[in-house]
């Protein structure tokens, strides 16, 4: 291999070795959209089709699937699925659908799969809430509904579910892991639906209501009705022996000179067949009998091919790839021809701006000239006026026409097309002798050399005819000075003028400018400038230092470099000044963004087979304290309520007996977590809230469920006192688990526990902001007023004066403000008896899923009386929770070396929802941060254990590094 052939298609070609066997036949008829769902982040799920890529609504998580990745479904009403607009997803004659699904079990509500259907429906897939049923539906009077109601859907095993529509014969068909389940009268609703969004994971895209809650892999739809044949392919991924995946890609432009080819292999392919050339229909028929002299590689192992030599500039290059398999006679399947052109000799300059001292005539201004008015996509020019310069001169000096780029640039050639109305033969208007000059600064100006521009044709197929010699020159501004027309009329006239640069300098960074988690080991590359003999790289966090050439500086004969010492967290910022024979050509500033954390453990490698969580995170089972790792019965990992990826770790604690504490403990081996400036140690913790308990530090927890307090009736816990007259409540609501954007948590002072009372509160919400709302009658409709973009922690308060209730809103407890800009609009009328209940109110907004939250610093006025108590108010509130115990993690070095740091809040073991836990590294005094051998997480005391609670906690995603945000 050439080393000094392009890293970049290289490293491309390397990643498709990467890839290894698998690939994907060509499409059968009838699949309208393939979503493979293999991406490992994102936001878009490709349609394999490319007619109708998919939409995530929100951040899921990219797991691992049936084949390659697959999608994390959450559960519930109102989170994440995928959206794949709308479109016709059936034909004429029918309908079908494939998917693969690994269910997690049951959520609380329906569950989607894939389904045609907004608001209005049409067709759709779903398991019920029970988990009892899943259904092949659609909205005919009466409604068509293949449903089974046996075996089906099994919690963590990977099930294969199609169904069939015959539009002709008006049946349906449900297939599992292949085989017919059962067939019935089915059809689907007469109209246009294809303004309907399809969607997967989901029952109802208007709304979120039921998303899938598990992995969902290899989704499939079909215009056409499926065979038996269909659906044992589809379960295969349609696996064929053929290359695929092309680097470059198919007709991809602009290829570097020296690139290398990859390809995927085919799913039995052992060794492969090479064939290249400028011809397609040579490579085309070319093969082992007659190659054409275009075999350039017989057999060879690797998926990767380097073209002897450079590529010729701008040619188009045909290659394919026939895959030999195993068995007598080496069978071989010819691959598709593909193809791409190598990098033009110049390329066009864009952005141009155009300045002249002449007088412009009006709609025929100047920028006519680099704008593309008038070029068809054959470069050919109109005849209309409006798509020309046009102008007279303002003085006696001679008129002059002035280009600037937005850079330097090594210049080859201008092309011109010149005036070209339709009597510009007998008019002149356009341009005849011209000096052309050249600067660099548009201050010193170098004459170039004078020239004559042909006269435009004055037909609409006008092609430049006009083509100066640039002669290479390094320049930012180019200006012609007229000289002479082709007529005698008193005015100037050009149509287009194109500049074509020789890319001195460096481009196509790698990473990509403004990339984000690039790892703490990468290098660099970028594609280098013509006629380079060497590259001068600045690299620094210092921006500034970069710009101005004083960061440090290295000078590498390759273009790629490896960057000693970088740091987590970090922004780093670089640029590559290309040496030439002919001088410096100096780059742009790039830059990218590391990694925060190294992994630790994201718990996604384990099993409930060969490699089990709690084998490698140890618990009371060996290490005889008092918790438990995984559960009982399988799976054993935690894989609906998980962070990122998923699993997590549940760890349940027991320290009503000796010894009084519960830790589970994972050995490293040897880690030197001291490297590319780590400083922080970094885990996501959730626990499950109590229904009310109250910390010795006067902190509130308070779980709840409910729809909402909203409308006319409300479901929510209250957890109250009794106030006679004017008063106020003010709270810093500390945390709200984000059960639902519209989840709330805040005070609240109410006329009595009715379902529909009269009302004023004022809530902190997950991500919708802080709002006040009330309901001014009892039974009647709510009202709010929100200031989006808060969150907590946030302080909240609400007063009564008479029947005039006033909410504020603050950020540090001190300075107070109304909710919006509009102070009028943050208090109400509300009429009310003396004595009412004053007190914090807490709903999930969905009667589906708990939720948690923290309350600090609570505070009343007024003639405020009794004992906090609870209420459940319109539905019956969850109970339990986990006993309130310190958390700590602790590290051990080689050396036996052990320190332990304690979470800051005593609570955290009983927050409902994710809360991020940073520690620094510093905290851990004594243990030698380079060779870390063992971490401990646990509940309890670990130096001074006594005697205490119990409960069930969930970690995920550990790492260690460096948070972005903090220097």
């Amino acid at each position: 291999m050439n080393m000094s052939k392009m890293t970049v298609p290289l490293a491309a070609a390397v990643f498709v070795l990467a890839l290894g066997c698998g690939a994907q036949a060509a499409l059968p008829d009838g699949l309208v959209a393939y979503y493979k769902l293999d991406a490992t982040s994102g936001l878009t799920a490709p349609d394999e089709t490319g007619a109708h890529d998919g939409t995530l609504t929100g951040a899921l998580a990219w797991v691992e699937g049936k084949d390659g990745n697959g999608l994390q479904f959450r559960g519930g009403n109102g989170s994440p699925f995928v959206d794949l607009g709308a479109w016709q997803t059936d034909g004429p004659t029918g309908l079908g659908l494939a998917v693969w699904a690994k269910w997690a079990g049951l959520s609380g509500a329906y569950q989607g799969l894939i389904r045609q259907r907004e608001g209005t429906m049409y067709w759709w897939t779903e398991l019920n809430p029970e988990g009892t049923q899943l259904r092949f539906k659609s909205n005919t009077s009466p409604q068509s509904n293949l449903t089974i109601t046996g075996e089906h859907l099994i919690e963590g095993e990977w099930t294969h579910f199609a169904c069939s529509h015959d539009a002709a014969a008006g049946t349906g068909a449900v297939y599992l892991n292949g085989q017919e389940q059962l067939t019935g009268s089915w059809s689907l609703p007469a109209g246009d639906f294809s303004g309907l969004r399809s969607g997967i994971g989901v029952v109802n895209t208007a709304d979120g209501l039921g998303t899938f809650n598990g992995v969902l892999d290899e989704v499939m739809i079909f215009n056409v009705p499926l065979t038996p044949e269909m659906i044992a392919s589809a379960m295969q991924g349609f696996s064929d022996p053929t290359a695929s995946t092309p680097v470059p890609a198919n007709g991809a432009d602009d290829s570097p000179r020296d690139v290398v080819l990859g390809w995927r292999p085919g799913a039995t392919a052992i060794a492969h067949d090479v064939y290249f050339g400028t011809a397609f229909d040579d490579v085309s028929v070319a093969g082992r009998a007659n190659p054409l002299g275009l075999l350039v590689s017989q057999g060879q192992d690797a998926n990767a091919y380097d073209p002897d030599g450079l590529l010729e500039f701008g040619q188009r290059y045909y290659w394919r790839v026939d895959e030999v398999n195993e068995g007598p006679g080496a069978e071989i399947f010819k691959g598709e021809v593909w193809s791409f052109t190598a990098e033009p000799f110049a390329y066009p300059i864009d952005g141009v701006m155009a300045t002249a001292n002449a007088v412009s005539d009006s709609g025929a201004g100047i920028e006519n000239t680099v704008n593309g008015s008038g070029l068809n996509e054959s470069d050919q020019h109109s005849t209309d006026p409006a798509d020309m310069w046009l102008a007279s001169a303002s003085g006696d000096e001679p008129v002059w026409v002035q280009y600037e780029f937005d850079r330097v640039y090594q210049l080859h050639e201008m092309w011109v097309w010149n005036y070209n109305v339709q009597f510009e033969l007998v008019l002149g208007f356009g341009l005849k002798d011209v000096s052309i000059e050249y600067s660099v600064d548009g201050a010193e100006w170098t004459a170039l050399g004078d020239a004559q521009l042909a006269q435009g044709t004055a037909t609409p197929d006008y092609e430049a005819n006009s083509v100066v010699d640039l002669q290479d020159v390094a320049a930012r501004f180019v200006r012609i000075t007229v000289n002479s027309k082709w007529g005698g009329m008193p005015q100037y006239g050009l149509s287009e003028v194109r500049f074509y640069q020789i890319p001195a300098f460096a481009r196509d960074p790698q990473p990509a400018s403004g990339a984000v988690d690039v790892s703490v080991n990468a290098g660099v590359s970028w594609r280098a400038g013509r006629g380079a003999t060497s590259h001068e790289i600045y690299f620094s966090t210092d921006e500034a230092a970069v710009v101005d050439g004083t960061a440090p500086a290295d000078t590498v004969t390759e273009s790629s470099y490896a960057p000693s010492g970088l740091n987590f967290g970090r922004q780093y910022y670089w640029k590559v000044d290309e040496i030439t024979d002919g001088g410096t050509w100096e780059g742009d500033l790039w830059s990218f963004a590391t990694e925060e954390y190294a992994l630790v453990d994201d718990f996604e490698s384990y099993d409930d087979d060969d490699n089990p969580i709690f084998e490698t995170w140890i618990d009371g089972w060996v290490n005889e304290t008092g918790s438990m790792v995984g559960y009982l019965e399988a799976p054993f990992a935690e894989q609906t309520i998980v962070h990122g990826g998923g699993q997590s770790m549940p760890l349940s604690y027991e320290n009503t007996a000796a010894p009084f504490y519960s830790e589970a403990e994972y050995d490293l081996g040897v880690q030197n977590w001291a490297r590319n400036g780590a400083d922080t140690l970094r885990l996501f913790v959730q626990g499950k809230t109590p229904a009310f308990a109250e910390s010795s530090d006067g902190t509130l927890l308070m779980s709840a469920i409910g729809t909402d307090i909203w409308g006319t009736a409300d479901q929510f816990r209250y957890a109250y006192k009794s106030l006679s007259g004017d008063g106020a409540i003010v709270v810093r609501v500390d945390a709200v688990g984000n059960s639902n954007a519209w989840a709330k948590a805040g005070v609240m002072i109410r006329e009595t526990l009715d379902v529909s009372s009269p009302h004023a509160m004022v809530v902190v919400t997950p991500t919708s902001g802080v709002s006040f709302q009330r309901r001014p009658e009892a039974g009647v409709a709510s009202a709010h007023t929100t200031q989006a973009d808060l969150a907590a922690p946030y302080w909240v308060k609400l007063a009564r004066s008479g029947n005039t209730f006033t909410a504020e809103r603050s950020e540090d407890g001190i300075t107070w403000v109304s909710i919006t800009d509009d102070a009028a609009a943050s208090t109400a009328e509300i009429p009310m008896g003396a004595g009412v209940f004053i007190g914090l109110a807490l709903t999930s907004h969905d009667a589906n899923i708990e939720t948690g939250a923290q309350f600090a610093d609570v505070a009343t006025t007024g003639s405020v009386a009794g004992q906090w108590q609870t209420a459940d108010i319109g539905i019956t509130q969850p109970t339990g929770g986990n006993d309130m115990e310190p958390l700590y993690v602790a590290l051990e070095d080689t050396a036996g070396n052990v320190a332990v740091v304690t979470h800051p809040n005593e609570a955290a073991t009983a927050l409902t929802g994710w809360s991020e836990w940073l520690i620094s590294l510093s905290d851990f005094s004594g243990v030698n941060l380079s060779s870390v051998k063992m971490v401990y997480i646990g509940v309890g005391d670990r130096d001074n254990p006594a005697a205490g609670g119990t409960g069930l906690i969930y970690i995920d995603d550990i790492g260690v590094g460096h948070p972005a945000d903090v220097e």
